[in-house]
């Protein structure tokens, strides 16, 4: 990201340069150039705004993941409880995501997991 942002910097350096070279020149290859730069630095751009929102995404998830990293579960009968005996939790939406689910009753049929639709077997 870094390079990223000194690429960008001198680019606009140069580019402020080759402009006001064209304004005196009026140099038609010149132009081209100064185009060529421009269409550049939108791209860097757009390239930095996606690693921005990247790494924006993934601080985000980290911070998800630690907050579990400190919750104590324990699996009983196939599914997750904490500590203060809440639960229980979908195994399955816990184990492939570290997302906690609770699990409900729908009926008479057992425990449910309304995400990804795990179901106890009874």
């Amino acid at each position: 990201m870094q390079e990223i942002i000194i690429a960008a910097n001198a680019l606009i350096g140069t580019f402020k340069e080759l402009k006001e070279l064209y304004e005196k020149a009026d140099y038609i290859g010149l132009k081209s150039h100064i185009l060529d730069m421009n269409e550049q630095l939108l791209n860097m751009k757009e390239i930095a705004l996606e690693y921005r929102d990247e790494n924006i995404n993934l601080k985000e998830e980290i911070d998800k993941l630690k907050t579990f990293s400190g919750l104590e579960l324990e699996m009983r009968k196939g599914v997750y409880f904490d500590k203060n005996n809440n639960g229980p939790y979908c195994p399955n939406c816990y184990n492939n995501g570290r997302k906690l689910n609770l699990m409900c009753k729908v009926l008479s049929f057992p425990e449910t997991c309304q995400e990804c639709n795990y179901a106890l077997e009874r």
